[in-house]
């Protein structure tokens, strides 16, 4: 790959200069939107609503659901009498 006569030259970060080691000459942001045209700005804006809409979506449908789910265990509870206050047991002296 590099001969030990010509080292390549590193840039701060420690890595060759992209040109040195035959990659090209492009910029990543060039590149990346020459590989994805769905990353317009538009796109993005259009993406991120959309994905607000259904994470609302969800929420509400959870709170829902929720709410829903409270109320049966309620009802649940107060049907098999387990809210009611415990029955009074006497204090009767055991014979030892």
């Amino acid at each position: 790959m590099w001969n030990n006569q010509n080292p390549p030259e590193f840039e701060h970060d420690g890595f060759p200069h992209p040109q040195q080691d035959g990659a090209d000459n492009t910029s990543p942001d060039t590149e990346q939107e020459s590989l994805d045209p769905n990353l317009s700005p538009e796109h993005i804006k259009s993406t991120k609503k959309s994905l607000k809409r259904i994470y609302i979506t969800l929420l509400i449908i959870g709170l829902l659901l929720g709410g829903v789910v409270s109320v049966g265990v309620v009802i649940a509870l107060d049907r098999m009498g387990l809210t009611d206050a415990p029955a009074d047991v006497e204090e009767t002296e055991m014979p030892y």
